[in-house]
């Protein structure tokens, strides 16, 4: 036993990913299909959470097939992970804007049980988050399912948030719930949409980049004379999240580099300042995610970007960073 673990503790980050996702997947697989069953001779409602579940399912499948075979293009699974967390968005809007047209029961639960629900929730959503940031530059599949983990994450949030509301009885609740949870929805198929788009817009699997100086009589960016020189270009600068610049070195008339992230404001603060943040983590962690999403909006398309810049210098590509879709 004691040989597992220690097993298990120096597989890479990747593998433990992988790992932690089927088991999590039979789990949850189960308890779905027993959702399923359970409504088809009734509750009709179970009906509506195991539909969005199994899609969700399916998402990660996908994805965790992905990192194993190439049975079939990663171009054809990414498209089938963006399509089932749609259709999970779908499934999940429809099940909670029933709550704006029909009138629920709420039901009581101690508080014992209202402490222990909000708690694994909220340890659930900031692992989703922390999961997230950590899988960014770690790959398309394992990025996906850690999407598909924070979006289940928000809907253990929100039904934590019904439970709450049912324990304090709060008037009118079921209108305040439906509205978040169709949010939740929208959300969902936003993230869909990124999935799919994500190999064309992200720098993930587009790193190296190459170019060669076609018109001399353009270019400002480099002595043609001097080769070997390095060369480094800004392409987003962010003092917190961290800059993106393309570092290269000359060969001939060719530049051959790679689109870096220099690191962000969090990795290159002392121990003390990290725990502060921590302590702030309530206030500062809105201010963050408005940031972070404005940061994304920044960094989309850096290498076509980069292209865009080192034409107006007299280059052209030569060969392109390594597609996503070849993966």
């Amino acid at each position: 036993m004691k040989k597992r673990i220690l097993n298990y503790i120096n597989l890479p980050y990747e593998q433990k990913l992988i790992l932690k996702t089927v088991v999590g997947m039979l789990f949850s697989a189960a308890l779905a299909v027993g959702k399923l069953i359970i409504g088809l001779f009734g509750d009709y409602a179970l009906c509506g959470t195991a539909a969005y579940s199994l899609a969700m399912l399916a998402a990660k499948l996908e994805c965790v097939i992905g990192t194993h075979t190439q049975t079939k293009s990663f171009a054809h699974r990414n498209r089938m992970v963006a399509e089932f967390l749609m259709i999970s968005s779908v499934c999940y809007t429809v099940f909670m804007s029933r709550l704006l047209f029909t009138e629920r029961v709420p039901t009581e639960y101690p508080l014992e049980y209202v402490v222990i629900l909000a708690f694994i929730s909220f340890v659930e959503f900031g692992f989703a988050l922390s999961g997230l940031i950590r899988t960014k530059d770690k790959g398309h599949f394992y990025r996906n399912i850690k999407i598909v983990n924070f979006g289940l994450a928000m809907i253990a949030i929100l039904t934590t948030q019904i439970t709450l509301l049912d324990f304090t009885q709060t008037p009118s609740a079921d209108g305040f719930n439906g509205c978040a949870g169709i949010g939740i929805g929208i959300f969902l198929a936003i993230c869909a949409v990124y999935v799919y788009f994500a190999p064309r817009i992200s720098v993930v699997g587009r790193e190296y980049n190459e170019f060669r100086l076609c018109f001399v009589a353009q270019n400002k960016l480099i002595r043609t004379s001097d080769t070997g020189q390095s060369v480094e270009l800004m392409l987003c600068k962010s003092y917190v999240y961290g800059s993106y610049v393309y570092r290269a070195r000359l060969e001939g008339a060719t530049l051959r580099g790679n689109i870096e992230r220099q690191p962000s404001l969090w990795k290159r603060m002392p121990v003390a300042v990290k725990i502060l943040c921590i302590v702030l983590s309530e206030i500062l962690m809105f201010v963050w995610l408005a940031g972070r999403l404005i940061y994304f909006f920044r960094t989309i398309d850096l290498p076509g970007r980069l292209e865009r810049i080192l034409q107006k210098q007299g280059f052209e590509r030569v060969e392109a960073g390594a597609s996503a879709t070849e993966f």
